[in-house]
């Protein structure tokens, strides 16, 4: 079976790192934690330009990240970084190996 997959590259404002990693971390532990069909949530922080930051989520299916989207943590989260985050770019994938 295929899995549904997300790769997201978020660039945020300068100086505002330190507050947005234990954030992003809490959100993932819970995606992790409380969605059953949430798989995989890796965060991971850019060597080379420490404003930069990439999740890697693997979902049952792309209905799997709407429920995401629907959950009290996911949209903590997004209270709480809108202002941080000064681009987001997502790209959907299908795993064909897992």
């Amino acid at each position: 079976m295929s899995r549904f997959a997300i790769f997201v590259t978020v660039k945020l404002k300068p100086g505002t790192a330190e507050e947005f990693e234990p954030i992003i971390l809490e959100n993932a532990t819970a995606a992790m934690r409380d969605e059953p069909e949430c798989h995989e949530f890796h965060v991971m922080k850019n060597n080379e330009d420490p404003d930069t930051y990439h999740f890697f989520e693997v979902y049952s299916a792309p209905s799997s990240l709407d429920a995401h989207r629907e959950t009290a943590h996911y949209k903590k989260f997004v209270s709480r970084t809108g202002d941080m985050v000064t681009e987001k770019h997502i790209q959907r994938v299908t795993m064909l190996n897992h």
